[in-house]
């Protein structure tokens, strides 16, 4: 997989993200060689706006114009058609379109490549800590992790819940009091936690070692 192949590599996630969606031809100006394409809630986003500009309505032609994922050099193009009070002209609008399909794609494999990285760095930090288990070289009472949300307006409900959360040692997961959901660490689905826990998670897990003397 792409991601995996990219993390061995170390390459980083902008790199990651051209490999899951591919790279524009020169010569025909769309992308070639991806794995993933738009997600449905995105296809739908852009069915919309194709709708809009092509209505003739100021004020939905307007509305294309506050997307923050618009080519912003066709702005003067649909400024035009508004105070033309006409509807964008169809052949505009496909280039329009094509370059908010392809702003949207590289949006999600951005999102998708930062995702999975963190993810896996997580992973990573988690599967040290358990290699020391292993070893003998600490016991699993000894281990005392704990779970650091953002803090911000962007942090889900579920996890603000979970904020400053203990466990004791690497087995017994973090578990949210508003879904039930459990994870081992921010990002972890092992255990069954849904993408809703899981995606763009942007927690942390602080682990402690006790050691008596």
């Amino acid at each position: 997989m792409q991601v995996v192949a990219g993390l061995e590599a170390n390459d980083a996630p902008a790199k990651i993200a051209r490999a899951l969606i591919g790279t524009k031809s020169r010569i025909t100006g769309k992308r070639e060689g991806g794995i993933i394409g738009l997600t449905s809630r995105q296809v739908e986003f852009i069915i919309s706006a194709e709708a809009k500009l092509l209505s003739g309505d100021p004020e939905l032609m307007r509305e294309y114009l506050q997307l923050s994922t618009r080519d912003k050099r066709y702005d003067a193009t649909v400024r035009k058609a508004i105070a033309d009070g006409k509807p964008v002209p169809a052949d505009k609008v496909a280039n329009i379109i094509a370059r908010l399909r392809d702003k949207n794609l590289k949006l999600r494999g951005e999102t998708i490549a930062r995702d999975q990285s963190l993810t896996a760095l997580r992973a990573g930090k988690y599967e040290g800590y358990r290699q020391m288990l292993e070893t003998g070289a600490v016991r699993e009472d000894q281990i005392e992790r704990t779970w650091s949300s953002t803090g911000d307006g962007r942090t889900r409900d579920s996890h603000l819940a979970m904020h400053n959360q203990k466990v004791r040692g690497l087995s017994q997961a973090f578990v949210s009091p508003l879904t039930g959901a459990r994870m081992l660490y921010p990002g972890d689905t092992s255990l069954g936690a849904p993408a809703k826990e899981t995606v763009l998670c942007r927690c942390v897990e602080n682990i402690r070692i006790r050691y008596i003397r």
